[in-house]
């Protein structure tokens, strides 16, 4: 079983309203990469639908926590989650009203579809270990994206405190749901991983099929430049998923826990620079 590890310094999980404004983001806002662009739009559209699945899969379980500390991570999970929620479905209206309406109406469907099926034919503990898994995927891309500062440095600034913020919020709470499962499941080491597999099959395949729509949007799926210089941007030697798979596979270790990685200085770090941008954030 694993150890229940906090952080040095601990994290509030306190939750934010950001209403951010994206009047006049450019539509390949990631480095001018459309590849790397339509990635990450992609995950943008199973969030709204997505999150909300977290919350109602954490809150079925939420009494069965009795230590106060707990109970308000808990609350604070739920809370940030459900602004997550808010801020991208207003990031989803932007990528319709940029030319993408069939692909992001599609995206939210399909999602909406899939996650309503895992709620009918998944048990409430499957359901929380669905969470447990897809809030470690979040987590571990949070962290790299934390981690290169040019990742997001290249990022188009109407768009960079979004990704910021929601990085910043997935690291906080990413043991919450971990947690609880291992609470109420007594650690079952072999469900976690199961699902965790699932779990990542289904983004791999629905992330692949959106970011392909994207780009055929675009017209430039038929590009091998692009199609090479965004392959390789992700699966490369330095690529953004590839630095990602030594701490996926952490997961799959039997004594694991989020906060083995204490990356919690990294957030004190990000919160403050994103307090300094909110001022211009505002101002737009």
């Amino acid at each position: 079983m694993s150890s229940r590890k906090k952080p040095a310094a601990a994290l509030p999980i306190t939750p934010q309203r950001m209403d951010f404004d994206f009047a006049g983001v450019p539509r390949h806002w990631f480095d001018n990469d459309p590849v790397l662009t339509h990635f990450l739009n992609a995950l943008s559209l199973t969030f709204p639908d997505g999150e909300r699945f977290f919350v109602d899969s954490v809150r079925a379980f939420r009494d069965h926590v009795t230590d106060p500390e707990r109970k308000q991570e808990i609350a604070g999970f739920i809370g940030q989650e459900a602004m997550h929620s808010l801020e991208h479905e207003s990031f989803n209206k932007m990528l319709a009203a940029q030319g993408y309406a069939e692909q992001a109406q599609g995206g939210q469907k399909l999602a909406r579809y899939l996650i309503g099926e895992g709620r009918k034919r998944l048990s409430p503990k499957r359901q929380l270990a669905a969470t447990a898994a897809l809030e470690h995927i979040t987590a571990i891309l949070a962290n790299r994206l934390l981690k290169d500062a040019e990742l997001l440095q290249s990022m188009a600034p109407e768009v960079r405190a979004l990704w910021m913020w929601h990085a910043i919020e997935e690291i906080e709470h990413k043991a919450v749901a971990f947690d609880l499962y291992q609470d109420v499941t007594g650690a079952d080491y072999l469900l976690r991983v199961r699902v965790l597999l699932a779990a990542t099959l289904a983004l791999a395949s629905y992330t692949s099929k959106y970011t392909w729509a994207f780009l055929k949007q675009d017209r430039l799926h038929r590009n091998p430049l692009v199609l090479a210089r965004g392959a390789w941007r992700l699966f490369g030697a330095r690529g953004l998923l590839t630095r990602t798979v030594p701490d996926f596979l952490q997961f799959l270790r039997p004594g694991f826990h989020p906060w083995q990685d204490d990356n919690s200085a990294l957030v004190a770090y990000w919160r403050a620079e994103l307090e300094r941008l909110e001022p211009a954030q505002n101002a737009a």
